[in-house]
């Protein structure tokens, strides 16, 4: 039988080639002279962090995603171990990481400088793009949104900020939209709106093993009168503007999963040709199942992702999320 982490891979790649599809069927529905995909002159690029969670290649940065990742950059974001920074894509990441969270080890993440969002705009520009959309991570969790917003006003060339108020692949499947209206020919506003509408329209649902990560993180000031009673439970979260924000207080993981299915399905047939992602972080065969349970629910194949270590460094080992997108 596939081992799980080979079984997560494929279900990335049955997810890839609907996402490539995608493209090709919207070139197709546009009326008249259809516009050439790999024009420069005129094009709009789209620039994200690491917490997208889209498919990238470590040694180059490059989105992997076909012709759909050829204008998209996603720029990482630094993760602290101790007082060590790692890379996100380094390989010593991956191995120190679950170790650190196991053994309770301080664990933090930092924006990306606002010289490494500038250093990616420029080159962007130097290519002959004629603006760059860039979104990100819910400024609510991070500072990421205000160092890009100082990157872009330190250059003489359009970049249009979106706060996404979305992590994971709602914010990946946002900058996917942004991406796909870029190549099929619209403007920078068109290119922005495309993703702020795909980002306020989704749904980022978790849960997790258990809340001292994001108690350490201060990602959980907004349930600061509740923490008390739910230290003790395995709660259900939600992204409500940005924040995370307690939707039910299971006491069991078995009952937390329940709950997580019953809402998912509630919010996905109220979604017009919803797609749903499902994030996992040490749990590659529970994510797994998960997904499974979910698969009819979906417009497209739901792919199996481990959370980008940005996220799983503040949801700790055992979490579970999904994302949930409209398809436009």
């Amino acid at each position: 039988m596939t081992a799980p982490p080979e079984r997560c891979q494929q279900s990335l790649a049955r997810w890839r080639s609907a996402v490539e599809a995608e493209l090709l069927r919207r070139r197709a529905a546009l009326p008249g002279r259809k516009p050439n995909l790999r024009r420069k002159k005129g094009r709009i690029a789209v620039v994200t962090d690491s917490s997208c969670s889209l498919p990238v290649d470590r040694r180059t940065q490059e989105v992997l995603l076909g012709q759909v990742g050829a204008n998209i950059v996603a720029v990482p974001i630094p993760v602290m171990i101790g007082g060590q920074i790692y890379p996100e894509t380094s390989a010593e990441l991956d191995r120190d990481l679950p170790l650190a969270l196991a053994q309770g080890t301080e664990v933090r993440t930092s924006r990306p400088s606002p010289g490494r969002l500038l250093e990616s705009y420029q080159e962007l520009k130097d290519q002959g793009y004629a603006g760059v959309v860039s979104i990100h991570l819910s400024a609510r969790l991070s500072g990421t949104v205000e160092a890009a917003r100082l990157a872009a006003g330190q250059l003489d060339f359009p970049v249009t900020v979106v706060d996404s108020a979305q992590a994971g692949l709602a914010l990946g499947h946002s900058v996917i939209d942004a991406a796909m209206t870029a190549q099929l020919g619209g403007t920078l506003s068109a290119v922005a709106e495309s993703a702020a509408r795909t980002a306020r329209d989704s749904e980022s649902l978790f849960v997790l093993s258990q809340l001292d990560q994001l108690r350490r993180g201060g990602r959980i000031n907004a349930m600061a009168t509740l923490i008390g009673g739910l230290l003790w439970v395995k709660p259900l979260l939600q992204l409500v503007d940005g924040e995370i924000h307690p939707v039910e207080r299971p006491r069991t993981m078995v009952r937390a999963l329940e709950r997580l299915q019953v809402r998912v399905t509630e919010q996905a047939q109220s979604m017009q040709f919803p797609r749903i992602a499902v994030h996992g972080f040490g749990n590659d065969l529970q994510a797994l199942q998960l997904a499974e349970a979910l698969e009819p629910l979906s417009a497209t194949p739901i792919p199996v992702v481990a959370l980008p270590p940005a996220l799983g460094a503040h949801l700790g080992l055992g979490a579970l999320a999904v994302s949930l997108s409209p398809t436009p």
